[in-house]
């Protein structure tokens, strides 16, 4: 049993953890969820005419077979990329939201790479990964220094930049590698040599999924073991005590931005080569907004965060089955998501008096329930 909590130690990265902390997060988040669940089905009561159907395909549908199964795993692939970048990123205690625009960079540098670069086939993926993932942080870096050398917001410079590469990349697939064929704005067809396969056969799921573990060991790792993993957080933790401390922090703040905005590029670029024949995306794809959601609710720990991902992919998964087999519109996620972050995300009323005191009441019922037992034996 020793050996286990150790392990949860490391995972959970608090010297200070016990069974009793772990369990009150978990509880917390289980009533989080619940809370939101009990708001999503009275929702579904009002606006459907059918709310049992309805509540089955939000809840059961995506269990329902191998294929809908694999979908929730789909779904949570880029997310997983966009909280891993996220996490990088609030580590340093920064919020350049450049992720969501390294995403749609990513994606498009690595259709260009597939599509026009001549390259051995064993290395075609991984050199339009990484490509995507390269100009991302290329271009990402010009918020984080300009944060870190003259103190411009990155929250504010990065979402404008945004939509330049939105725009920059419109007109690149509407006049400069567009395909006339396509009837679209869209680039050629991808290469079959670049396509990133399907790993589990008899779903959609591609070998992106071991791409995105891969990455979320390493940035544990990365944090865990490395120098600069250990001042980047004290960075981020007190950046006052870390330059007294002799840490070059502007640099850290610039890097932990600009690794982060590398993630997301990377995956933009699995997001392509994973399940699309073309670039043809039109307008940024929101995961990189995604990315921040995903990580407050795994509280910024990097292995928590494919966990996080799996509950948002479920939940869009089953919005998806019921909007296709129910009367209830698909917005209703939106909802659901919305409580949980607030419901996680703020410790106010789950540090509450009242929250503490009911959670001191189960103890001492729970106490006195053992020793009712061991006197009747």
């Amino acid at each position: 049993m020793s050996k286990i909590k150790q392990l949860v130690k490391k995972i959970w990265k608090d010297q200070n953890f016990s069974w009793q902390n772990l369990l009150y997060e978990t509880i917390k988040t289980v009533l989080a969820v619940v809370i939101a669940y009990v708001i999503a089905f009275v929702i579904i009561y009002f606006v459907s005419d059918q709310p049992s159907n309805s509540i089955y395909w939000f809840v059961v549908g995506p269990f329902s077979s191998l294929m809908e199964f694999g979908e929730i795993i789909r779904k949570a692939i880029p997310l997983m990329f966009a909280g891993v970048a996220a996490c990088v990123i609030i580590k340093a205690k920064q919020f350049n939201l450049f992720t969501e625009g390294a995403f749609y960079v990513g994606g498009l540098v690595a259709a260009v790479i597939a599509i026009y670069m001549k390259v051995p086939a064993f290395l075609a993926v991984l050199v339009a990964l990484i490509g995507g993932g390269l100009v991302s942080a290329i271009i990402g870096y010009i918020p984080s220094k300009l944060k870190a050398s003259l103190e411009v917001n990155e929250f504010v410079s990065s979402i404008m930049l945004n939509y330049v590469v939105l725009w920059i990349g419109i007109w690149l697939i509407s006049n400069i590698i567009v395909d006339d064929a396509s009837g679209d704005m869209a680039t050629k067809i991808i290469p079959e040599v670049s396509k990133i396969k399907v790993f589990l056969t008899g779903t959609n799921v591609t070998y992106g999924l071991l791409i995105a573990l891969i990455i979320t060991i390493l940035v544990q790792l990365f944090f865990k073991k490395t120098h600069h993993g250990y001042e980047i957080k004290m960075t981020g933790d007190n950046q006052k005590f870390a330059k007294y401390a002799g840490i070059k922090t502007k640099k850290r703040i610039t890097e932990a931005q600009t690794l982060g905005i590398f993630i997301a590029g990377v995956g933009g670029a699995t997001e392509i080569l994973s399940n699309y024949h073309r670039f043809n995306w039109k307008s940024l794809p929101g995961f990189g907004f995604d990315g921040f959601m995903i990580t407050i609710i795994a509280k910024n720990k990097p292995l928590m965060i494919p966990l996080a991902a799996l509950f948002i992919g479920y939940l869009r998964a089953g919005a998806d089955l019921m909007a296709f087999n129910s009367d209830v519109a698909q917005e209703v996620v939106s909802i659901i998501q919305g409580v949980i972050i607030l419901l996680i995300a703020s410790e106010r009323f789950f540090s509450s008096v009242f929250f503490k005191n009911l959670m001191d009441k189960l103890k001492e019922k729970r106490k006195a329930r053992k020793e009712e037992v061991s006197i009747n034996e």
